[in-house]
């Protein structure tokens, strides 16, 4: 037979239960009610939880750990946790402080041995720090997604949300944009490049990316954006999406840009100054500036052009262009144009860039078909997409024109406020060359005044012996015998009557009409001028004696016969001349003169109109 010792199963039982018990008191914040809700008992984790001690609890109702709002719904929720319906949850409560305290908490009942309720058995664990923790990082993802634009993929880069901001910033709505592949956001260079199945597969691979992006909105406008790719991972460690945040940099973006070109126009202008000043040369300085140009404005193709004048024609010579020959006629037009003028020379302003021109105004348009002064484009000329042109002034007044084409994004305000340090300095440099054109002919002209005759146009006396002077000692005797030149000097016979007879007007008109006479029968080596009211001289090159006796009576002769006239008076004229022979006996030119002089005055004893 075997014998069971009840008194000793009894007490291990009682033994278990109790050490249940003592496991529940250290885990938990155990409080028993009675049945209106008033505190009978409860433990120490309970009371550190809500930072009283037993006396200040005990005999207390409930609603002394509830806030104001929970107090006023309390006599419903009591209720139904003595019919058993709430069992256990999260709730707030308020500690001895007033301070919120969360618990995940079970209200069970205490039954009798009649199975009646009589009395709530509350058991509770601190959630406080989990649930504040949860709350602040859904505040720090609450302010992120009002911050930030977001949207999410699928792996396979299929939008799958998108928030408000996102859609504001690409003018998408979410309807239009979910479903839709990452792509459809993407420049066709980006999507289109190997770059983009490997951005991809970066990410799958749980790769964090992060970058300045360019990407394309609703209608195909551009914009740029900061923003990171983040793999997003399931409980089981698995990615299953892929979060991006991003935020709007265009205007930083456009900023930089702008600070580039104004760097690099600066640049430009700097070397266009500087190769200016050093060589004068302005259409060099416009081949310099023109490529450049074209390739800080992603423009196609362009020219520079100055404006000229002839006569009352107004031109624009074209230093400075893209070559846009089609065709062999237009190939050739434009060598021919290049060869003859040193560039091209337009005379037709009724078109586009000649709007600029005739109204000195900016001519900025993306659509130039549509345009009041388009007039379309020879044919086979590449087609004009947008075009830019801008005055170049001086004082308000136009001077060139800089004209560019066929940039991809078109252009707007910004390029035109970028370009216009450039078109200042433009201005400045045609000004300048245009005052050193000025200067030097103001120059020439002084310089040919004070060698010229101003009646005649003829070397005067001072640089005739100037000239002469140079030649008299560069020569090297024996190589070049300058027995071989002569001088003549040639005087007016009866000067002095034809001024008396018919006025110093008529005087001048002879001695005008007399040296353009002369001025045909020499050679443009010889040097012919006018030394003196009647009297002129001509150095006669490579010439010996006798011809130049018989060159200066063929002068002569031809004077003699040649009808001179002055308003309705026939005026006959003859003149006198003496002929000398270089001889090394002459120690300078004067003395060659002398000789002439005398040679002279024997063609004068003679009775004049004569040559000696």
């Amino acid at each position: 037979m075997i014998y069971f010792d009840s008194t000793k199963d009894n007490s291990i039982k009682l033994y278990d239960e109790k050490a249940k018990i003592d496991a529940l008191d250290r885990a938990f914040g155990i409080v028993e009610f009675d049945t209106e809700g008033n505190i009978v008992t409860l433990n120490d984790n309970f009371l550190n939880l809500f930072g009283y001690t037993k006396e200040e609890l005990i005999g207390f109702h409930h609603r002394k750990l509830l806030n104001r709002n929970d107090q006023n719904k309390h006599d419903a929720f009591w209720s139904r946790v003595l019919r058993g319906d709430i069992m256990s949850g999260e709730f707030r409560r308020l500690n001895k402080f007033g301070m919120d305290v969360w618990i995940n908490a079970s209200y069970t009942q205490i039954k009798d041995n009649k199975g009646a309720v009589i009395g709530i058995l509350k058991l509770a664990v601190d959630t406080t720090e989990k649930r504040n923790k949860e709350a602040y990082n859904k505040s720090r993802i609450d302010a992120i997604y009002r911050s930030q634009s977001v949207i999410e993929f699928d792996l396979d880069g299929h939008i799958s949300y998108v928030n408000a901001n996102y859609c504001k910033l690409s003018g998408y709505n979410p309807k239009q944009i979910t479903g839709e592949h990452h792509r459809v956001l993407c420049p066709s260079e980006f999507t289109e490049s190997p770059d983009y199945e490997l951005f991809w597969n970066r990410l799958r691979n749980g790769e964090f990316i992060s970058g300045k992006f360019e990407r394309i909105g609703l209608g195909g406008r551009h914009f740029w954006i900061q923003a990171s790719y983040n793999p997003i991972y399931d409980s089981d460690g698995k990615i299953f999406k892929i979060t991006k945040y991003a935020y709007d940099i265009s205007e930083n973006i456009k900023m930089e840009k702008s600070l580039k070109m104004q760097h690099d126009i600066s640049s430009i202008i700097a070397n266009a100054q500087q190769n200016f000043l050093l060589n004068r040369n302005l259409p060099h300085a416009c081949d310099q500036i023109l490529d450049p140009i074209l390739h800080l404005t992603d423009s196609e193709f362009g020219f520079i052009g100055i404006i000229q004048k002839q006569q009352d024609e107004v031109l624009l010579y074209i230093p400075s262009i893209t070559n846009l020959s089609w065709n062999k006629n237009t190939k050739e037009w434009y060598e021919n144009q290049k060869s003859t003028n040193n560039g091209l020379l337009f005379r037709n302003f009724d078109n586009l860039f000649g709007q600029v021109i005739k109204e000195n105004v900016i001519v900025c348009t993306n659509d130039p078909e549509s345009h009041s002064a388009s007039k379309g484009t020879p044919p086979g000329h590449p087609k004009i997409k947008s075009f830019l042109g801008i005055p170049i002034r001086t004082n308000d007044t136009i001077t060139g024109m800089i004209a560019i084409a066929n940039r991809a994004d078109g252009y707007h305000q910004d390029i035109i406020d970028a370009l216009m340090p450039l078109v200042a300095m433009m201005g400045s440099l045609i000004h300048a060359r245009k005052l050193e054109d000025e200067r030097n002919i103001i120059e020439e002209t002084l310089r040919f005044n004070a060698e010229h005759d101003f009646l005649t146009g003829l070397p005067n006396r001072n640089s005739f012996f100037q000239h002469t002077d140079k030649i008299f000692h560069s020569f090297n005797i024996a190589s070049h015998p300058l027995n071989n030149n002569c001088l003549a000097i040639i005087d007016i016979d009866h000067f002095k009557k034809i001024n008396d007879t018919y006025g110093h007007m008529a005087g001048d008109s002879i001695l005008k009409q007399f040296s353009e006479l002369l001025s045909k029968q020499f050679r443009d080596i010889d040097i012919f001028a006018r030394i003196g009211g009647e009297e002129f001289i001509v150095l006669l090159k490579a010439t010996s004696l006798p011809l130049s006796l018989k060159i200066i009576e063929r002068c002569r002769e031809i004077v003699e016969n040649h009808i001179f006239k002055f308003d309705d008076a026939i005026i006959k004229v003859t003149f006198s001349a003496g002929v000398s022979q270089f001889s090394t006996a002459f120690k300078n030119v004067d003395e060659w003169a002398r000789d002439a002089d005398e040679k002279l005055y024997e063609s004068k004893s003679k009775g004049r109109n004569n040559v000696s």
